[in-house]
């Protein structure tokens, strides 16, 4: 049982112990049958002994204390499963190499962490219920062959076959449940896509039109298959039903007529029978309850195991030492980077690449879209591992897979498709006036300030919300700023002000600035200007 597994290994809760408390619930339950049966016996005789009723009493505490106690420690037990999983898969995620994240793509890789969470949350009570009845069902059972053999042997009969039907039915029921699962995340990536392409699908009807009719298509394939799984859900409630009340005429209308039954002892057959029923209806219920608690946690699992199965950082340590940050010179030599599909085939490869940046120079990357700049600016900052080790070099030593968290940390980045985060994470000594006072120098001042860690506004245009990005990279004062395409959406008197003003006073307190840029009227600023053109640097202009 996947759900069992999941609480006891995400959790430190005793599986036994969840156990042994539901099974004496179970055995409780069974024994208020039997206490009911002997009053009702002796009740025939004029009295009831006060024995029975301290028995019934003591039988019903113990009862009521073990469900509650099992309920309240399974339900604790699963919250705690699911805040240690999701930590972990955060964790996993941040740890995990960029082209990792990237080929995971779409947010319905990410949606077993709120739908599977919300789904195995629920799923604690149907687990103890179903378990609990199970054994509510086997001592009236025992019970049963005790009162009847023969009213026992066709019960078994009947509830083997149910049950039989009731696994058959789970197996369909967990295939059609991942099936829904898997287009559910469909939906809601393309759902995502058309939120993001809005301006393009508000322009254009047929466009619009096509992704409606591929949503409508996923919504109603999802409707399809949990309308069936949970059809089959009342079905096997009505088998349930129908097979006791068929278990019913058989021991009431067939048997006595068959094999000589006293009286008193078809009253008790006949009560524990109606006994047996909310059990197996319990049982019933539950069963398609926890084909889709099965459904999601085999979800996050896989998650998981993709994230497992990327190349994470070998090292957690980030701290720079002095050997990396007093570098004067650092590049590549020779690296290349291969795309690859989902199943590892190669796609196409840029470079390889050939460069070396010295310490406080200031370098423009040019080229066309597509031509390779992204992924070398990617290959230089670490966030992408070369196809070949020894490829990163720092003054003239290769870069070692285990320098790499720490590499990074040289460098500030604000990429084409930068995101604005709502507050500036991990910033060291670094006061709001310093930040006001970027937003000042890059006229912003009037449209938001930063305080308590925030910027108070950041519902700009692309190239002022850029700006906010870029006042985030400088202020964290690493040794190299990375820039692409950065001054593309700002206007004609800010580029000019941010190319022969502000690029040079960084410069000047010592900072190595690489950006890609097409602005070739302020190239003669640059100490070198090199041309990307299909994946290959082509040289420089001095």
């Amino acid at each position: 049982m996947q759900l069992l597994t999941f609480v006891t290994q995400e959790t430190e809760v005793s599986k036994l112990r969840l156990l042994v408390l539901a099974a004496i619930s179970g055995i409780a339950n069974s024994l208020l049958l039997v206490i009911l049966n002997e009053a009702a016996a002796e009740l025939e005789n004029g009295e009831v002994e006060i024995q029975l009723l301290l028995q019934y009493l003591l039988t019903f505490i113990l009862f009521i204390f073990t469900q509650r106690t099992a309920q309240r420690e399974a339900v604790i037990a699963v919250e705690q499963a699911m805040q240690k999983v999701r930590i972990r898969l955060a964790d996993k995620v941040r740890q995990s190499e960029l082209r990792t994240i990237e080929q995971l793509g779409n947010i319905s890789h990410y949606t077993p962490l709120t739908q599977s969470a919300n789904t195995i949350s629920q799923a604690a009570m149907y687990l103890l219920t179903g378990f609990e009845s199970l054994l509510v069902l086997l001592f009236s059972s025992l019970y049963l062959l005790w009162l009847s053999p023969s009213s026992f042997a066709v019960a078994m009969v009947l509830i083997t076959l149910t049950i039989l039907l009731l696994v058959r039915h789970y197996r369909i029921s967990f295939r059609e449940l991942s099936e829904a699962s898997r287009k559910e995340g469909q939906f809601f990536e393309r759902f995502s896509t058309m939120l993001k392409g809005f301006k393009q699908i508000k322009a254009s009807r047929r466009e619009s039109d096509e992704i409606f009719r591929e949503l409508t298509q996923l919504a109603n394939e999802t409707s399809e298959l949990k309308s069936r799984s949970n059809a089959r859900l009342l079905e096997d409630i009505l088998l349930s039903n129908m097979a006791f009340y068929l278990l019913l005429l058989i021991v009431v209308f067939l048997l006595p007529n068959l094999i000589p039954v006293h009286e008193e002892n078809l009253f008790q057959v006949i009560a524990t029978i109606l006994f047996m029923m909310e059990p197996v209806y319990t049982v019933s219920s539950a069963i398609p309850n926890i084909s889709k608690t099965n459904v999601s946690i085999s979800s996050l699992y896989k998650l998981e195991a993709t994230l497992d199965k990327a190349h994470n950082d070998p090292a957690t340590d980030t701290t720079i030492s002095p050997k990396l940050e007093n570098f004067h010179t650092l590049g590549l030599q020779s690296a290349s980077f291969t795309y690859t599909n989902t199943d590892g085939q190669p796609l196409f490869q840029a470079g390889p690449f050939q460069m070396q940046c010295q310490r406080g120079e200031m370098l423009f990357i040019t080229g066309r879209n597509g031509s390779g700049k992204s992924t070398f600016l990617k290959l230089l900052t670490g966030l992408y591992h070369t196809d070949n080790a020894d490829c990163v070099q720092v003054d003239g030593e290769n870069l070692q897979a285990a320098d790499y968290p720490a590499y990074r940390e040289l460098f500030s980045i604000v990429f084409s498709d930068f995101h604005l985060f709502d507050r500036l994470y991990g910033l060291v000594d670094v006061s709001d006036d310093e930040i006001n006072g970027w937003l000042s120098k890059l006229d912003l001042a009037h449209k938001t300030r930063f305080e308590n860690g925030t910027f108070t506004q950041t519902d700009l245009s692309t190239g002022q919300r850029k700006r906010l990005a870029f006042i985030a990279a400088v202020v964290q004062h690493r040794p190299l700023l990375v820039l692409d395409e950065f001054a593309a959406d700002q206007d004609p008197a800010f580029r000019q002000r941010f190319y022969e003003e502000i690029l040079p006073e960084l410069r000047a307190q010592g900072q190595t600035i690489i950006a890609v840029s097409h602005d070739d009227r302020y190239f003669h600023l640059a100490d070198r200007v090199l041309h990307m053109e299909t994946g290959q640097l082509q040289g420089y202009t001095p």
